[in-house]
């Protein structure tokens, strides 16, 4: 499989690392950011658009600065590629739904760089949550350490909520609050989720010094906590504690590797059948779960902003919705002007201004243009009831104070 690589920071540079050692991938090209008066080395280029025509390639790897990283997802995706997007992909949830209604056509397949969901010891926990083997649910804890002068709410939160949805699933509210106060702390962010169900989870991000991620799930009976070294591909234990003191006991897992783990997922994506939401099968990470973290951080930041809780009510992300949704905004902008229109069309000529009166004459034709866009929604595609249950759905957030 051809690879196309864009950009040159930490992350991309290691997964370059990776797929030199596999045989099945090979990197035909690397894509860096324009630097004035120099030229780009052997195998690289200075150009994504030429990188993209390059022939006979499969798999693009989206990284380079964040900023940019949407429009180049959105440009790799309109090619029909298989694409892993490091995450995040923005400052925001808006370049993966740029994607998410425009693949359908292309053929693309796009996996989040979101691999955390597949590590085995979040697997077991899973496996305990659902069989209750912990007793009753008490909670749900992630705590990391990261590197100082880190976006904590924009850019960190995200890579890691995703792990906290693979084990409750949908979330339903959240309060976060951060040191320092405001909307983007970089000293420490804590951040309390609740499911539909009223789970509640929390996540901790603290910057400091490097030390271990620990994944606490914790039930009436006893808990559980997954210790991940440095980096997430160390060795990595199951730490389990018993109510009854002095019960303690460790089981050590071996080395996992993440990017192996992204790998896997898209082979599964790309293997998925005709007509199913891509990675709604499996375990993931899908572009539902990528276009999910990045909902969860923008909710995070507007309780920085407002200092409440946000509630998440989510609708469905569909081309009917989205036609459905332009309609009622259009139908809101033409009555507003009818009822506008009307009188001043009728007080002109009292006024000096006869002219007006051959306003009111556009009102009827306005109404039935109107009428037949609604025509349109007959040539959109709707899918059946099992390919709309799959459908993305975006939340509209309100707030709630809830002291």
């Amino acid at each position: 499989m051809d690879v196309l690589i864009v950009g040159d920071g930490e992350e991309e540079r290691a997964w370059a690392d990776w797929l030199s050692g596999r045989p099945e991938y090979e990197v035909i090209a690397t894509v860096l950011p324009r630097v004035e008066g120099s030229a780009p080395g052997p195998g690289s280029l200075s150009d994504l658009n030429e990188g993209l025509a390059i022939a006979g390639l499969e798999l693009a790897i989206i990284g380079g600065p964040v900023e940019s990283r949407g429009e180049v997802l959105r440009r790799a995706a309109a090619e029909g590629l298989a694409i892993i997007c490091l995450h995040p992909p923005g400052d925001d949830s808006e370049s993966y739904y740029q994607v998410a209604l425009s693949r359908a056509e292309t053929g693309a397949v796009i996996v989040p760089d979101l691999p955390l969901r597949r590590h085995p010891g979040v697997e077991r926990l899973r496996r305990m949550l659902s069989a209750g083997e912990l007793g009753e649910f008490r909670g749900l804890r992630l705590e990391v350490n990261t590197p100082p002068g880190e976006r904590l709410a924009t850019r960190v939160f995200p890579t890691m909520i995703d792990v906290i949805r693979s084990l409750l699933g949908t979330i339903d509210s959240l309060i976060a609050s951060g040191d320092p106060p405001g909307s983007d702390p970089d000293q420490e962010l804590v951040v309390q989720l609740r499911d539909a169900t009223h789970r509640r989870a929390e996540v901790r991000l603290v910057a400091g010094p490097p030390g271990p991620t620990r994944l606490t799930l914790s039930g009436s009976l006893r808990s559980v906590t997954l210790e991940l070294g440095a980096g997430l591909c160390g060795p990595s234990s199951l730490i389990h504690r018993d109510a009854c003191p002095g019960m303690d006991s460790a089981e050590h897992l071996g080395p996992w590797d993440p990017k192996e783990a992204i790998g896997t997922a898209l082979r599964e994506a790309m293997n998925e059948g005709p007509g199913v939401e891509r990675g709604s099968t499996g375990l993931g990470p899908s572009l539902l779960d990528g276009t999910r973290a990045m909902e969860l951080s923008e909710a995070v930041v507007r309780s920085l902003r407002k200092g409440r809780t946000i509630d998440l009510h989510y609708e469905e992300i569909s081309e009917e919705a989205v036609f459905k949704s332009i309609m009622t905004s259009t139908g809101c902008m033409l009555l507003l002007s009818l009822l506008l229109v009307l009188p001043v069309s009728l007080a002109g000529p009292a006024i000096g201004l006869p002219g007006t009166i051959y306003l009111a004459y556009a009102i009827l034709p306005a109404l039935v243009l109107f009428a037949l866009f609604q025509f349109v929604r007959l040539g959109i595609r709707t899918g059946s009831h099992d390919d709309r249950r799959r459908t993305q759905e975006r939340p509209r957030t309100s707030q709630a104070s809830r002291m």
